[in-house]
C-alpha cells in the first residue's frame, strides 16, 4: 500500500520532468551559491559546535530526569507490591 502511495507521490512531483529535455544549470544560482558560500565562510565553527554542545546536554539531563521518575515509579510499584504480598500472608 505505501509502495503505491510513493510511486504516485514520485509521479505527481515529477510530471514536469522530461528525460530528453536538457536541463543545463543557470547563471541565476551562481550568486545566491556564492553568497551562501560567504555566509558560511564568515560563521564560527565555534558557535554552531557550543549549540550542538547545550543541544546534547539539554538532551542529557532530560534523559537524567526521566530515568530519575522510572526509578522512583518502580520503586512505589515494587513497594505497593509487596505490602500487598504482605498483606494477603
Amino acid at each position: 500500500m505505501s509502495a503505491c502511495a510513493n510511486a504516485i507521490k514520485y509521479a505527481l512531483a515529477y510530471i514536469d520532468f522530461k528525460l530528453d529535455q536538457d536541463y543545463t544549470p543557470k547563471d541565476d544560482y551562481a550568486s545566491f551559491i556564492r553568497e551562501e558560500i560567504e555566509i558560511q565562510a564568515t560563521t564560527s565553527k565555534n558557535q554552531i559546535v557550543r549549540s550542538t554542545e547545550n543541544y546534547f546536554y539539554r538532551q542529557d539531563a532530560t534523559y537524567a530526569r526521566h530515568d530519575s521518575q522510572a526509578k522512583i515509579l518502580q520503586h512505589q510499584i515494587e513497594s505497593t507490591t509487596t505490602e500487598a504480598i504482605l498483606q494477603i500472608t
